[in-house]
Parts: structure tokens; sequence; C-alpha cells
């Protein structure tokens, strides 16, 4: 089907996902059941959006685990905390990529002391150092290193939250994770997503559904019109400031499932409604 017969061709909703401990856990393998749910929406004519820390690079073997089509409905990417934002067909987003992001800052900018030598940036390390920090298989860890609009930092956690402060107070998004720090000049996920969605034919009428599962993941899943919350093996990480979200019972990625699967009757209902109540 190619993008000009694609039905419908406003669709009525989009679904917004994170990747890291949402659709996939530290094994990082996409299951059948994922990619039966990813070809179901696609049938529907609900684009997905995948939006991530991950390089595009990352995001993109992602997109092909899940058998997205790059046709219709095709898909969205918004990558490196939304500094970029890139897209399958020109319906979902005309003109090209949407870098989002000014140069991001030096590690000098944010460290003082001897935190400036025991912090390190993902570009300066080889792809096994990546995978033995964050258990990326090999090709991914390759793709990960390949990061163009965020700064990654890795060291001590003191000098994370050092270079946090000194981000924050530079007016940067910083976000510490469990490996790095991000820091950019972006707005993060949720002001990628209002400014594709505002730059999309296909999606700037369509309402936005979100699942996630860290507080890196709050605003984007506030900015939904109906959002779910896939838990950490512990509980969930996240609380959005809505009165209603969902939490899905099991963590990922059997808990991406069961998020998409009771977003499904108010996504494919075609008109906004409650999702149901936690």
């Amino acid at each position: 089907m190619s993008s000009g017969s694609c039905k419908p061709p406003y669709p009525p909703w989009a679904l917004a996902t994170d990747i890291d401990g949402t659709l996939v856990d530290s094994t990082y393998m996409v299951t059948a059941g994922e990619r039966r749910l990813a070809a179901l929406l696609a049938s529907a004519g609900v684009p997905l959006i995948l939006a991530t820390s991950k390089t595009l690079d990352e995001a993109e073997i992602y997109a092909e685990k899940l058998g997205l089509p790059r046709t219709c409905p095709g898909y969205m990417i918004v990558a490196e905390e939304g500094a970029v934002v890139t897209a399958s067909t020109p319906r979902l987003l005309p003109g090209g990529p949407l870098v989002l992001a000014g140069p991001p800052p030096r590690p000098a900018e944010l460290l003082e002391g001897r935190c400036r030598e025991e912090t390190r940036t993902i570009n300066e390390m080889s792809a096994e150092e990546v995978s033995a920090l964050t258990g990326l298989p090999p090709l991914e860890a390759e793709a990960a290193r390949r990061r163009r609009y965020t700064l990654a930092l890795h060291g001590p956690r003191s000098c994370l939250r050092q270079a946090m402060e000194a981000a924050a107070s530079m007016g940067l998004y910083a976000r510490l994770g469990r490996v790095f720090l991000m820091v950019a000049d972006a707005g993060g996920k949720a002001a990628a997503l209002r400014e594709a969605r505002r730059r999309s034919p296909a999606l700037r009428e369509a309402a936005l559904a979100a699942i996630g599962d860290s507080p890196m993941d709050a605003e984007m899943l506030e900015e939904a019109e109906a959002a779910a919350v896939v838990p950490h093996p512990g509980g969930p990480a996240v609380r959005p400031r809505k009165s209603n979200y969902i939490v899905a019972e099991e963590p990922a990625p059997r808990g991406w499932e069961i998020a998409v699967r009771r977003l499904l009757p108010l996504i494919l209902q075609g008109g906004l409604g409650e999702p149901p109540p936690v």
C-alpha cells in the first residue's frame, strides 16, 4: 500500500512509545506478540512513534524488529530525548529530519575538578565498552555511539549529578538515567511531539496515546490524550500528573503488550474517549 492510498488519510490516533523498560527489558528482545500488535495498529492506519533517548540509528533497529511499514501508515522516530524527529514518509513529516536541538555542551562546560577526568562521553567509548555498561547487543552498542545531538555522559553518580545541576543552570534539558546523563539544548520528548504533530499533515488532528515507564517519559505521558505506564519489576516508576491513566500489570515486554491491548478499544473506535481507570 502506498502512502498516497493510506486509509484513513488522517488517522484519529497515533501511538507514541518509549523503548527501554517499556517495549523491551534488559534482554532488548522484541516479542512475537509485540510484532503482532504493531501489525494490527498498522493495518488500522495507526502510526507508531518511537520516542526514545536512543539515537536515530538505534531506533531504526527497533522499527525493523517490530516490522513497522515504511509506507502506509509509516512510522515516526523522536530520538535523543526529542533532539531530532524523522519519519518514514512525508505524509507523517514533510521536509525530512526535523532537528530541534542546538549543539550539545562540552563536558568541560558542565564539570569541575576531578570529575572532568573521571567522566567519558558515549562517543569516546568503544562498542564493547558500551555493551558491557548497558547490556546492548553489539550492533545496537555501535549504533548507540553514533550520538549526534545530545551529550551522553558516564561516570561517578556524584559527577553526573554535578553535571546535571550545571546543565539545569544553563537552561539545558538534562535527565539522569541508569547509566548515562543525557544533556541537550532541546525541549525533550513532549516538546518534540508537539512540534512534530503541528507540522505533520497526517497527525495534526490526531489524538495521541503514549506508553512509558520512567520519569524521563512523564512529560510525554502528560502530553498524550491517553496514557499507559509499564511498571518496573518493583512497581510503577512514573506517575503522570493525569487523573486517569492505565497501569499494566507486568513489566516489559509483556507489560507493553498489555498496555497496547487495553488502549486498543479506545484507539480503534476512532474518537476521543476515556481510558480505563487505574
